[in-house]
């Protein structure tokens, strides 16, 4: 019989998760795509239509933009439509919250540790901190974990598993991961049908019921997936950005893409709780599933290639990693981790005293950002050159930084159509190969920008082309602050602005 003050801890650590999560997801709105987004969910909700081919760019117009994100897509505008930005911050902090907070119920079910739950649950926030937006990827770990634990729930109550195909129609109008959960489930494919029910030491042999059980689950999470509205095509575009497939080149083109570097004080959790966690798993492999060693080297393979799955990498290792680590370390020593949902003596105050300071700090944490005045990060946003585009009636296409393009199209659509936004895979190499020459004025670059017919653009100071539309040849700068500067062609329909930009004064133009 469960003690009464293991209630107790079950709920503070549950509140501990929330409060973690929501410090996490709190602060300004930093994440370039989070508005491309936004305007894709208002135009659903506006026209009760999911739009296929993309309207909002004048260089992949007409190109076809897989439904992948729309119900998030239509959850984040409705959810602008109530407090904008702020509205944001808080959607984020929620989903960020119910994350962590799962995770902390989920490693008590699984016999951790409360202490060193309190510990991993600290691990794993730092780990998601940089990659915590308001994205349809901030469902990536929620749907991870629920499908982890209904697969793995299956084998005690075998109808859990029925339910992973309802998760996956959710999943692949969601988000792209659903790929991920399939080959998660073809893990568990592999699981059952070499007969490991338990732990590795049990010995793998060759089941024919697990083979048809794993099999009817794959073929049933891949039918559930098709529910979407272009059936098999998002299935099909969504391998493609595997690696080795037609949209793997984003890798090394994105930041967000591209390999973490685990020396770096940022990552310093994330190194922790993935090759700590693997050390462990390898260490313990005899005590482990051959589920959860299969799940553990892909969340080191991922975590280690792409930056932005620290999150979901580190939150599926620590639900891997802390029942072993806590079964290990009270096998070693028994009261090294202090009491436990099966011990008989008293928690030590060590626990509640941590799991105080730690949640007073996430409440002072998440108090500040939440009451700013302004949720959006103006620092890296061109705010105020938007505001001045906007009221100087700019004609014909234009150029934009790739960071920018989610922004633009949040500020300026239907007015103005961008060059390039986040969505890199539906405009292609060429189109990306191209904003890159304009960008860093390689030979050739104005007979590109006129390829395109660019009639005016805006860009970030620093880059080439900054320095290259400086009022010379056939560009000039008519607008310029700390944050962007606004060109245009001389020669083109807006060459009225280079000369109201001479003859004004520098205030009431924008010149500073």
């Amino acid at each position: 019989m469960r003690q009464p003050h293991h209630r107790r801890f079950v709920i503070l650590l549950y509140v501990l998760g929330l409060l973690l999560g929501g410090m996490i997801g709190s602060g300004h709105i930093r994440s370039y795509d989070v508005w491309w987004h936004q305007q894709l969910g208002q135009d659903i909700i506006r026209t009760g239509d999911i739009g296929l081919y993309d309207e909002y760019s004048h260089t992949a117009a007409g190109n076809f933009r897989p439904p992948q994100q729309w119900l998030f897509e239509v959850v984040q505008a409705a959810t602008y439509r109530l407090g904008q930005d702020r509205a944001l911050v808080w959607l984020r902090m929620i989903l960020a919250a119910f994350a962590l907070g799962l995770l902390a119920v989920l490693l008590v079910c699984r016999k951790s540790s409360y202490l060193l739950t309190v510990v991993v649950l600290v691990l794993v926030a730092a780990a998601s901190m940089p990659n915590v937006t308001c994205r349809p990827h901030l469902m990536m770990p929620l749907l991870l974990l629920a499908l982890v634990s209904l697969l793995e729930g299956s084998t005690s109550r075998p109808w859990l598993k029925w339910l992973v195909p309802l998760l996956f129609v959710l999943w692949a109008n969601t988000h792209a991961s659903f790929t991920l959960g399939l080959a998660i489930v073809g893990f568990w494919l592999v699981h059952r049908a070499l007969g490991s029910r338990q732990r590795v030491s049990d010995g793998l042999r060759l089941s024919a019921p697990g083979v048809v059980e794993g099999a009817s689950l794959l073929l049933a999470c891949i039918a559930a997936s098709v529910l979407n509205p272009v059936r098999f095509k998002l299935l099909l575009y969504s391998l493609n950005y595997l690696p080795g497939g037609a949209y793997s080149y984003h890798a090394q083109l994105l930041q967000e893409w591209q390999a973490p570097t685990l020396a770096s004080l940022e990552m310093a959790a994330t190194t922790v709780v993935l090759i700590g966690g693997a050390l462990v798993v390898l260490v313990r492999m005899s005590r482990v599933s051959l589920f959860q060693l299969l799940l553990a080297g892909l969340m080191v393979m991922m975590g280690l290639r792409w930056g932005r799955a620290a999150m979901p990498a580190a939150i599926i290792m620590a639900w891997v990693l802390t029942p072993v680590l806590s079964e290990w370390l009270r096998e070693l020593s028994p009261t090294l981790l202090g009491w436990s949902g099966d011990s008989k003596t008293a928690p030590e105050r060590i626990l509640p005293l941590a799991m105080v300071v730690i949640a007073l700090v996430g409440v002072m944490s998440i108090y500040r950002p939440v009451t700013a005045k302004r949720a959006l990060n103006e620092n890296l946003f061109p705010v105020a050159a938007v505001e001045w585009i906007d009221t100087h009636d700019l004609r014909g296409n234009m150029y934009n930084p790739y960071h920018w393009g989610g922004y633009l199209i949040h500020r300026l659509y239907p007015r103005h159509k961008v060059f390039i936004d986040g969505r890199v895979d539906m405009y292609g190499r060429e189109v990306f190969a191209d904003w890159l020459t304009i960008r860093e004025t390689r030979e050739g670059w104005e007979e590109v920008a006129e390829s395109y017919n660019v009639q005016w653009g805006i860009v970030q100071p620093g880059v080439p082309l900054a320095a290259a539309v400086q009022d010379k040849g056939n560009w000039a700068a008519v607008y310029r602050d700390p944050q962007a500067t606004v060109f245009v062609n001389r020669n083109g329909p807006n060459s009225r602005l280079v000369e109201a930009s001479r003859t004004k004064a520098a205030p009431a133009q924008g010149m500073k």
